[in-house]
């Protein structure tokens, strides 16, 4: 009785050992590595660069792919703006992480062509991704001829890649010189005035004894003077007393 009573004890001894040891083993051991399987929480990557979103993933035993490129109004060129698994969300390690990563806007903004060239505005903005469009001009006092004065769409202004702008020349101001009217009739005075590209400005009427009645007696602005067409030319002309 007593021997066998020993033997069972022993054995129950040695089993429950053994059943210690496994549970120890599987403590220090095995749940360790179960539990690096498990609970990764997903990284924020939005607003990192590629190569960044990849050093935080890889460093929480995570996997990055790149989903593909897409046009973002906001985000920058070249930076993740979307991911899935969402940032906060628990994975397995080794579990893969897909981000998109913005190509920019498709986006062009008008630069300021005020003062150019048409030659250098048209480099300008074929490295911008945009053309010369319609080519108008006026007369500005402002900016020298063949001088750009202003855009269409105007400086500033965000437009589509490729799309077309208009232009608006300068042709400077059109001067013509002032034709010699002293010693005419005031009517041939009018008609050379005119044909030259001014107008007739104030006409006084002044009494002279060096110039018959009728005749141009002196003129201003004096001829020979470059003036921008379209000017008025003020003229003196003799009369006798009444």
């Amino acid at each position: 009785m007593y021997y066998n009573g020993s033997k069972v004890f022993l054995i129950s001894f040695i089993v429950s050992l053994f059943t210690s040891a496994i549970v120890c083993v599987l403590f220090i051991f095995v749940l360790p590595f179960a539990r690096m399987g498990a609970d990764k929480v997903v990284p924020d990557l939005i607003g990192s660069n590629q190569e960044q979103a990849r050093v935080i993933a890889e460093s929480r035993d995570l996997l990055l792919v790149v989903g593909g490129e897409e046009e973002n109004e906001t985000a920058p060129a070249n930076i993740v703006f979307r991911q899935t698994p969402l940032p906060g969300s628990v994975v397995r390690s080794k579990s893969t992480i897909t981000v998109f990563v913005s190509k920019g806007s498709s986006d062009v903004t008008v630069p300021d062509l005020q003062g150019q060239g048409l030659s250098e505005a048209t480099v300008r903005l074929t490295e911008l991704g945009l053309r010369i469009g319609e080519v108008k001009s006026e007369e500005n006092a402002q900016f020298e001829k063949d001088k750009i004065i202003s855009t269409i769409p105007e400086a500033g202004t965000k437009v589509k890649a490729q799309e077309a702008i208009t232009v608006l020349l300068s042709r400077g101001v059109e001067t013509a010189e002032v034709p010699r009217i002293i010693g005419r009739s005031f009517s041939s005075a009018k008609r050379i005035i005119e044909n030259a590209g001014f107008v007739v400005g104030n006409v006084r009427y002044e009494v002279s004894t060096e110039f018959n009645v009728g005749i141009v007696m002196s003129q201003n602005p004096v001829a020979g003077r470059q003036l921008k067409k379209g000017s008025a030319i003020d003229v003196v002309v003799a009369t006798v007393l009444e």
